[in-house]
């Protein structure tokens, strides 16, 4: 009964709206201009420093599922651990103390953006699906100052009733500011957030045959035997973020025709992170686990405190005039001290002392440009470890543009591969450091939305869990090639998008990746009713080709390899209808509409089943107030 009056609330607002938008398509009396940018503070002042736009377009809108659409295999509910499928070569700089299971669906301070606005706005986001999946955001923003700005985001995921014991929530909020000074002179970036994931955790299917041989409703895998009853994992993520700058020498408007405008900048950031990871089961399985050191019943817990200071000092050169060739340039040097405190069972605390250089210049229409950035660790736990990215950019060529970037890192296992300390797993090694080098060529050409990179990356003792779920450390390089191609092609008002990765391992028994990730949107996009309603209707498909895709183990939260059972291999097409009416989007959304047809079913992640058909609805609304 509430989902029938939610979406009939919903669908009266979308008709006004509409009526509203026909009767304005009509009139042409001016309107006062609203004006929404923001940035990304980590761009702030370098080279890559550029204001983004608020999205208008309809395209993708009804893509809701974060592991699904960055390519993650994950436990079948949205929200839930999940593992990347491609593989990336950067890695953490410092020791990691928390499994990066639910990264992707946390907030993180380098993605906190600030904002230019000149009028309050207000973004609503609501969908819901099968299994009782509902997600609420609430995002509102606007200025106190002329040159003020506050917001702040709060979004709540649910899902229930898929697999037993499978149940997810997820909740985030966060509260930020930025704010310049009129004359240019302090600028200054806050944030606070809080991030909570509980997930009910099954140890996935007791037994595979019945879901591989024969075609389960959605309904009948909620019936099937699991594993586990009654564990779960919660995840929380907590952060105080304060960063600002005072510019010694500002630009100057009134500065000279053909010169330069040189600015001294003094940056401090500090911040405090605080992380855990507990899991629980009050009834654990003998079966399922080998050893019990602490009772039978388990409740095990780790997390950590961070408090990180910086201290920099930036030049940047703002070009200005009939200059030859207009570039800007920046350069930066700074130092880092970071304090950790890591509490499990026996609590331990250390620091890092960290040096850090970052520059680059500004390519050009003729002369090409780099951005760079060294790291090392003076002193501390990971001293001696290292970090160098450097990124070269050719002139802005009408034929396109072409990047090099190469990147070389020396880094510590993470603290779990270390040492762990709970009721199922116990263990303490001595890791040697990682070492990672990658090169990457990238061609783009903007006016026929093609991108194609090649890189190639080798690994020197790749840290893993093993076919035991414990820890173990490949001492051997591991090399691993991959292409990736973008090609978006426009027919009039067809629409045809691509994205195709291709990677290969050459030790796949220890790091297993898909051969082939691939996804694609074929849609037809037009407005109609003058404009007043723009609607995008067609098909999505995405692809990952099967491989030994690792396990998944509840104690600890974390991906674990096996090679008895291969997942992927499974084209899934997807249904959409997306509009936009004024400043509301919505869209509807069948998936999996093959489902039955070729396969019986299909895994991402071993013995976890993937859901069948399903209907997604969703809608955007957004807000401008004077």
């Amino acid at each position: 009964m509430i989902r029938l009056c939610s979406f009939l609330l919903l669908f009266n607002c979308l008709l006004s709206e509409a009526l509203a938008a026909m009767e304005d398509s009509l009139s042409t009396l001016p309107r006062y201009k609203t004006t929404f940018t923001y940035f990304l503070e980590k761009n702030f002042l370098t080279i890559n420093h550029k204001l983004f736009t608020l999205d208008t377009s309809i395209v993708g809108i009804d893509r809701v599922v974060n592991a699904m659409d960055l390519h993650s295999n994950y436990l079948g509910t949205a929200g839930s651990a999940s593992q990347s499928q491609i593989f990336e070569s950067k890695v953490s700089f410092y020791t990691k103390t928390i499994n990066s299971s639910y990264d992707i669906e946390l907030f993180s301070s380098e993605n906190i953006a600030s904002y230019r606005i000149n009028k309050r706005f207000t973004e609503l986001k609501y969908h819901s699906s099968a299994f009782k999946e509902q997600s609420i955001s609430v995002f509102h923003s606007q200025n106190i100052l002329k040159n003020w700005n506050a917001s702040f985001h709060f979004d709540r995921l649910g899902v229930k009733d898929f697999m037993n014991f499978s149940d997810t929530y997820r909740s985030r909020f966060v509260v930020q500011t930025s704010y310049n000074s009129p004359n240019n002179k302090y600028f200054l970036f806050s944030h606070i957030f809080w991030n909570r994931i509980r997930n009910d955790v099954n140890g996935g299917l007791a037994s595979d045959s019945l879901f591989d041989n024969t075609s389960v409703s959605n309904l009948g895998i909620k019936g099937l035997a699991y594993k586990i009853t009654g564990a779960q994992e919660h995840r929380r993520k907590r952060t105080a973020y304060f960063s600002h700058y005072y510019n010694f020498l500002p630009f100057k408007k009134d500065s000279a025709e053909n010169g330069n405008n040189l600015n001294f900048f003094l940056h401090q950031r500090i911040s405090y992170e605080r992380n855990s990871f507990v899991y629980t089961d009050e009834k654990p399985d003998s079966l399922y686990y080998t050893n019990f050191y602490y009772g039978d019943k388990t409740l095990d817990s780790l997390g950590s405190d961070d408090l990180s200071n910086l201290f920099e000092i930036i030049l940047k050169n703002a070009s200005s005039g009939a200059i030859t060739e207009k570039r800007n340039w920046n350069a930066g040097m700074f130092s880092e001290l970071k304090l950790t405190k890591y509490l499990q069972r026996t609590d331990s605390s250390w620091k890092n002392l960290t040096l850090g250089l970052r520059g680059g210049i500004e390519p050009g229409k003729i002369i090409p440009g780099f951005q760079a950035e060294g790291l090392y660790v003076i002193d501390g736990l990971d001293k001696e470890n290292y970090q160098l990215i450097l990124d070269f950019t050719s002139a802005r060529y009408s034929i396109g543009v072409f990047k090099l970037t190469i990147y070389a890192s020396q880094t510590s296992p993470d603290l779990i591969f270390r040492m762990y300390d709970s009721n199922n797993f116990i263990w303490t090694n001595d890791f040697s450091t990682l070492k990672t080098t990658s090169g990457k060529f990238t061609y783009s050409l903007a006016k026929y939305k093609l991108e194609v990179a090649a890189e190639i990356s080798k690994i020197e003792n790749y840290t893993y869990l093993d076919e035991r779920a414990f820890p173990d450390q490949f001492t051997d390089k591991i090399t691993i090639n991959k292409i990736q191609l973008k090609k978006n092609f426009n027919l009039g008002k067809w629409h045809f998008d691509n994205k195709l990765i291709y990677q290969h391992t050459d030790f796949e028994k220890v790091l297993p990746l898909p051969d082939f990730v691939t996804d694609q949107s074929l849609y037809l996009e037009n407005n109609y009713f003058r404009s007043a309603l723009q609607l995008a209707l067609g098909i999505s498909g995405n692809y990952s080709s099967n491989y030994y895709a690792q396990a998944f183990m509840p104690s600890n939260g974390m991906f674990y390899l096996q090679l008895e059972k291969k997942t992927g291999g499974y084209f899934r097409f997807d249904l959409f209808a997306n509009a936009k009416i004024k400043t509301a989007k919505v869209f509807l959304k069948m998936e999996n509409i093959l489902d039955g047809t070729f396969y019986n079913s299909y895994y991402l992640t071993p013995h976890y089943p993937m859901p069948g058909r399903i209907l997604r609805f969703g809608v955007i609304w957004r807000f401008f107030d004077q």
